[in-house]
């Protein structure tokens, strides 16, 4: 019909600005723009071609024999944003050193969507149960009836039908339609689609290199998908993702056999090869560190990644400082899904030495490790079920305690952020519930609950960061609770300018004997200030507390410095403690979350 065209092929939409400053550059050609809106200068600036050809001591006169191929670019550049009714004008000026394009455009109405017909040729091979794999993407098209006329949107949808097919398995997938009917004289564009997925392919043979150190039979129960299940690029990902993430290998690759299908029209199959290369065996590694909370501090730590060909595993380490001493032992079994699940046995010693208390705790206890589906936190959240049995001998106020308690309890823990070792924007939350009774080979009984959470978000010209932590303790009095799990507050990591552990409740005669409850929270903001240093500024409340009718928060404030090592953050602070005791510096590293 007249004034209609059918468009097959995508109009290039690029949306690349050439970025001028506020000052006119002389020796540099200027393009000016008029009458506009922002998408559409850009792509009229995007579109014009002359810019990277035509040198500034070119003449006017050979300048205006480029106008045709200028008023093509410009018209093709409206086009693509809907605009078949834009007129016009453009001219080339000079000044002293440099040629000059001057564009007045009018848009005019712009060409509006009108029928909207996607249809994807259902797979009858897929039961009822399963995930429609294009229903997302036709839910979230851009293509909506009376919108604007973006001919990119058009091409995206055939481009992420396509996509979508791929990634699913459907490597037969074609387009028995798709046009784009454009009608100038009605200002109107109707899209009709039919997209034919034809048979999803499904899963072969899943082949794993032999590899001496661990077992196929251990291997392959990393694999989330058996053969016959339908072919999934999302599946192959997680594989990879687990597979690294074990820490048994120092190179994993997971290649599907597309050009190896086997099976008739109806049932393709994809066999799936798993290639690994192991990581060395045994690891021993060492450090030092320095924060003000512990001092200087020396670590050991030695690894047995694979102690058998069932994946099991055997850590130790041991940390040393003036304030705190540590060691552990732990055996790892890889459970049912070993990227996921699993079970660890461990014994191990805790020392520490502060100005207010001393504790002598031994440890021996067992956890199981999972990855779950939280009902109310969402997706993807680290659980740890505990039980520990503990020996604590503890010093406070020259009076010495000794305590047996076997510890029961549940966490969750989740890591969100753009990026590990710098985020401008993320989060972490911990949540643990813990108790004991004495009814089962403990002292006493009680119930804990404890939560704890930092975010991180770009402000600015810098990030705000904040943090937080909340705990009760359902038990008599605090002086019923061992030392090692009474609540104190103070140090680099909750109340800036107080010493470490200084803060807390207190007895009769003044003394900080810990808390029952804790509340701290924290906010900083930070903000370049060299290519690898930041400043920064904050306020810490907080304190330990008996009692809720009894609640005194101390607070800090101050100002600090941070290098961004290549291992995270280096951080040293100058706070000052807001009831008059004096400044403290603070100095911590490691990641921000």
């Amino acid at each position: 019909m007249p004034g209609v065209f059918v468009h097959k092929t995508l109009l290039p939409l690029a949306l690349v600005a050439i970025t001028q400053s506020g000052v006119a550059q002389t020796t540099s050609p200027t393009i000016s723009i008029s009458g506009a809106d922002t998408r559409l200068e850009e792509n009229i600036r995007g579109h014009l071609r002359l810019l990277g050809t035509e040198r500034c001591d070119a003449e006017v006169r050979r300048l205006n024999r480029l106008l045709p191929q200028v008023s093509q670019d410009i018209e093709r550049a409206a086009q693509a944003l809907g605009h078949y009714h834009s007129q016009h004008e453009a001219s080339f000026t000079r000044n002293d050193t440099c040629w000059n394009l001057q564009i007045t455009v009018r848009a005019g109405e712009p060409v509006l969507i009108g029928e909207v017909s996607v249809h994807v040729t259902p797979d009858a091979t897929r039961p009822l149960q399963q995930t429609d794999p294009f229903a997302t993407l036709l839910g979230a098209t851009t293509l909506r009836t009376g919108s604007q006329l973006i001919h990119s949107d058009y091409e995206s949808l055939k481009s992420s039908l396509s996509a979508v097919a791929v990634e699913n398995g459907y490597f037969a997938a074609r387009f028995t339609r798709s046009e784009l009917q454009v009608d100038v004289s009605r200002n109107r564009a109707d899209v009709f689609i039919d997209f034919d997925p034809g048979e999803r392919f499904r899963f072969g043979d899943i082949r794993i290199t032999p590899i001496e150190a661990l077992s196929q039979r251990f291997i392959s129960r990393f694999v989330p998908f058996e053969a016959g299940s339908p072919y999934s690029t999302d599946a192959l990902i997680e594989l990879r993702g687990s597979l690294n993430n074990s820490l048994y290998f120092s190179d994993v690759a997971v290649t599907p056999q597309l050009d190896a299908t086997t099976g008739g029209l109806a049932q393709r199959e994809v066999p799936v090869s798993i290639d690994l290369a192991m990581r060395p065996r045994r690891s021993w590694s060492t450090g030092l560190g320095v924060t003000t909370d512990i001092g200087p501090r020396v670590t050991l730590a030695y690894e047995d990644r694979y102690l058998n060909r069932s994946g099991h595993r055997f850590n130790s380490d041991m940390a040393l400082s003036p304030l705190d001493q540590r060691a552990n032992l732990s055996y790892n079994v890889p459970m049912r899904n070993p990227g996921t699940e699993s079970l660890n046995f461990s014994t191990g010693y805790v020392g520490q030495d502060t100005d207010t208390y001393t504790t002598d705790t031994f440890k021996i206890g067992v956890s199981y490790r999972s990855t779950v589906d939280a009902w109310i936190l969402g997706k993807d959240w680290l659980q740890n079920i505990f039980t520990n049995y503990q020996r604590e001998r503890s010093t406070i106020n020259d009076l010495t305690e000794r305590s047996n308690l076997t510890i029961t309890g549940i966490n969750w823990t989740k890591t969100v952020a753009d990026d590990p070792i710098f985020p401008r924007r993320g989060w972490r939350f911990f949540t643990q519930v813990s108790g004991a009774s004495n009814a089962v080979l403990s002292d006493l009984s009680f119930v804990q609950l404890y939560a704890s959470g930092k975010y991180v978000h770009d402000l600015g010209i810098g990030r705000v960061l904040l943090r937080s932590e909340v705990a009760t303790s359902i038990v008599g009095g605090v002086e019923e609770l061992p030392v090692s799990i009474r609540y104190f507050t103070g140090g680099d990591q909750s109340v800036r300018g107080y010493q470490y552990g200084s803060l807390g409740a207190t007895n009769d005669d003044g003394e900080v004997i810990g808390g029952k409850h804790l509340l701290t929270a924290s906010v900083e903001y930070d903000f370049q200030v060299l290519p690898s240093w930041r400043g920064a500024v904050f306020y810490d409340t907080g304190n330990s507390f008996a009692d809720y009718t009894n609640l005194s928060l101390k607070a800090g404030a101050g100002v600090g410095v941070r290098w961004q090592s290549p291992i995270g953050p280096i951080r040293a602070d100058i706070a000052r403690a807001l009831d008059g005791s004096g400044f403290r510096l603070h100095v911590t590293m490691g990641p921000d979350l």
